[in-house]
């Protein structure tokens, strides 16, 4: 061999040598630095970490007490009704369809035009037409969930849909933070359905069918697959969804752990009178209510 190829060989043999040891020193230096950054993050920023601990918390108290039998009552005669769907046009912005599907086109118009203010002080009444009136399509005058939820109830009687706002509460006693959303009752799928107004979603299970409360509740105990969904989405990828709308499908989950009901719905909110409860939540939680079966908010809200 010539002196030039001997000396290209070596060349060449120190070069890839060279970037061997490049290569072994860079796949070192990045186990490390992943590593230590993952020790290094708390668990609060894995979410699936987060579930868990919702999970479990929900998991133990997956039971109900057993509380007396109700039938909370729905009013669809009222003159506000009239005026609701004069001068907001609800009946043609439902349109045809199940119970379902008109009340999640409602939902789906008012919902994005409402904004949103947790500290809203409840200072207009707690009535559609004085809510909408202040705050429909205002970003300065936003209303809390508890006031969205009453404007979507009150917009589903006045269609003869049957419609109750429902308090979510988490497990927590230093947790002031609730949620309220709406139940809407389906004849086709022959059960409750949960409308999220405050963020224009509904929950769904793998196959895509709508869920209830207690349906949601009870398949986030047992880790079963649910999500929330907004009425534009596309459900060919569910799990997708799922992980796009973790944010919403955590807070939701901190707040399943019980339920408080008005005995009546209609024009105006009532009071709060009934609890669904779990056995082993500390009852100090919650005072002055009365404990209610779970059946009393399956059933159906009319005698078959």
């Amino acid at each position: 061999m010539s002196k030039r190829k001997k000396v290209l060989t070596y060349t060449i043999s120190i070069l890839l040598g060279a970037i061997l040891i490049g290569s072994i020193g860079l796949n070192i230096y990045l186990f490390y630095y992943t590593y230590n950054i993952d020790n290094n993050r708390s668990y609060l920023e894995y979410p699936e970490e987060v579930y868990i601990m919702e999970a479990g918390i929900l998991k133990n108290n997956l039971l109900f007490e057993n509380g007396i039998d109700v039938t909370l009552v729905y009013d669809f005669d009222n003159a506000d009704y009239t005026e609701l769907i004069q001068q907001y046009n609800i009946t043609s912005i439902a349109g045809e369809g199940t119970e379902l599907q008109r009340a999640i086109r409602l939902m789906n118009e008012f919902a994005p035009r409402l904004w949103h203010h947790s500290n809203y002080d409840n200072r207009i009444e707690i009535r559609a037409l004085p809510l909408l009136e202040y705050s429909l399509n205002n970003k300065n005058n936003g209303i809390n969930c508890r006031n969205k939820a009453q404007i979507l109830n009150e917009m589903c009687l006045a269609l003869s849909i049957y419609s109750r706002k429902i308090w979510i509460m988490p497990n927590s006693p230093y947790d002031t933070d609730c949620h309220v959303v709406n139940e809407i009752w389906d004849t086709t799928l022959n059960k409750w359905v949960m409308l999220d107004m405050t963020n224009n979603q509904y929950w769904v299970d793998a196959n895509g069918t709508p869920l209830s409360i207690i349906e949601i509740r009870t398949k986030g105990a047992l880790r079963e697959f649910c999500t929330p969904v907004y009425p534009s989405d596309n459900f060919s990828n569910l799990q997708d969804l799922k992980e796009k709308y973790m944010p919403s499908f955590l807070y939701i989950m901190k707040n399943m752990v019980y339920t408080r009901y008005c005995a009546e719905y209609g024009v105006g909110e009532a009071e709060v009178e009934y609890l669904l409860f779990p056995k082993n939540l500390d009852k100090s939680l919650e005072s002055g209510l009365l404990e209610i079966s779970e059946i009393s908010v399956t059933n159906t809200p009319y005698e078959e």
